[in-house]
């Protein structure tokens, strides 16, 4: 997977959840939740990449890419007016 590729599958999964929370847990499955019982405990294994169903994404690269997709959004609509 080339650098645009990868950049294009982060921003989907950007555009995709509102928040890092949300993503998080589309990752986690209800087998998950009966084993470990706790749902942040999830999320935390999810985060670090020992459980999930997808890509590993990091906060702060979930977060960069909103807030790049926010204001590259913000900057087309000033244009338009």
């Amino acid at each position: 997977m080339d650098q645009d590729e990868g950049r294009t599958s982060v921003d989907n999964i950007v555009t995709q959840f509102n928040t890092y929370e949300d993503f998080l847990d589309s990752q986690i499955t209800t087998v998950d939740l009966y084993y470990l019982g706790d749902e942040s405990l999830a999320r935390q294994l999810v985060e670090l990449g020992y459980r999930g169903t997808g890509e590993i994404l990091k906060r702060e690269d979930f977060e960069a890419r909103k807030a790049a997709i926010e204001i590259t959004r913000l900057a087309k609509r000033t244009q338009k007016k």
